[in-house]
């Protein structure tokens, strides 16, 4: 089956079938998170942003695919959680960005969202690491502009896609020692991939649509208390973690001790680069979030309130 365009119920689709995917493989997610701390948890956070983004995309009334990324984008953002959480909202962002006020989308338009995505993923990140879901979102978005130069057809582009993310995701030991260790693939990186596979399975009709998956409240509270559990993060040492407390806070922008208005992305994140590491500051016009791995989250929440009120911590 060829497709040319992508409309927004095609997109809703394609965003529900990755909402689904990530729910129903989040405990596999989990099992393989080593990396950037051993924590467990990257499936159960990345399920959770896509299921956020999924809410809001879908409750978007707009028929423009442009303002149903840019849905999905708010979502992810208010809904991030964990390093791939977070890594995940942004390459959104740039996909939204990308497509902004597009009806509807053509194979060019995809594969350059997804460069777009991969490009903005790398900038939110302190110290890029090869071997991670951002490698993943590379290598992927590469096979993208390579495949739209001999085909319009999404599928196709989609495949090729897929193709290359699964690669890369089974190169991520051989870039990252602690994974080798391990005998595993990149967590982040993996969670991605699914979300990939969820797109091209939607496009081609293989996607069961009467299974949509968009938790309430109560059921991420459940997924949150789920989320521990035995896997190969015992075979690493703890004492290999150099910050041990993994902050996040959430910002509204404006009447902050610093700031009344005017949010300075540099002032912000420069403070914070010096509190910890695997730093990610991500914001738009209204809100910013920041997800460290610290030895001083009141010092986060601090620096955060002179910016605005925390609304999330």
């Amino acid at each position: 089956m060829k497709i040319t365009t992508i409309t927004n119920l095609e997109f809703g689709k394609m965003v529900q079938a990755a909402s689904q995917k990530l729910n129903q493989r989040a405990e596999f997610i989990n099992s393989l998170n080593v990396f950037p701390v051993p924590d467990g948890d990257t499936g159960t956070n990345m399920s959770l942003s896509m299921a956020s983004g999924a809410k809001y995309e879908r409750e978007e009334t707009s028929t423009k695919v442009g303002d149903l990324a840019s849905a999905l984008a708010k979502g992810l953002l208010m809904g991030a959680r964990g390093n791939s959480g977070v890594i995940l909202s942004q390459i959104f962002r740039g996909f939204s960005k990308a497509v902004a006020d597009k009806e509807s989308l053509t194979a060019n338009d995809l594969a350059a969202a997804l460069a777009a995505g991969a490009q903005t993923a790398y900038k939110a990140v302190m110290k890029p690491t090869e071997g991670t879901i951002l490698t993943v979102i590379r290598k992927a978005a590469g096979a993208g502009k390579e495949a739209v130069k001999t085909t319009d057809d999404i599928c196709e582009v989609m495949d090729a896609v897929v193709t290359a993310a699964e690669a890369a995701l089974k190169s991520t030991p051989d870039l990252l020692p602690v994974l080798k260790q391990v005998g595993v693939v990149d967590s982040g990186g993996q969670g991605l991939t699914f979300v990939l596979e969820a797109f091209s399975d939607s496009l081609s009709g293989k996607v069961d649509e009467s299974q949509d998956y968009v938790p309430d409240d109560a059921e991420m509270d459940s997924m949150i208390d789920a989320a521990h559990h035995q896997s190969v993060q015992g075979q690493l040492d703890p004492n290999d973690i150099k910050y041990g407390y993994c902050t996040e806070i959430m910002v509204r922008i404006g009447d902050g001790k610093l700031v009344d208005h005017k949010f300075d992305y540099d002032t912000f994140y420069e403070y914070l680069a010096r509190l910890g590491d695997s730093l990610l500051v991500i914001n738009d016009d209204e809100i910013v979030k920041v997800h460290v791995h610290t030895e001083h989250p009141g010092d986060v929440m601090t620096w955060g309130q002179r910016f605005g009120a925390l609304i999330k911590v």
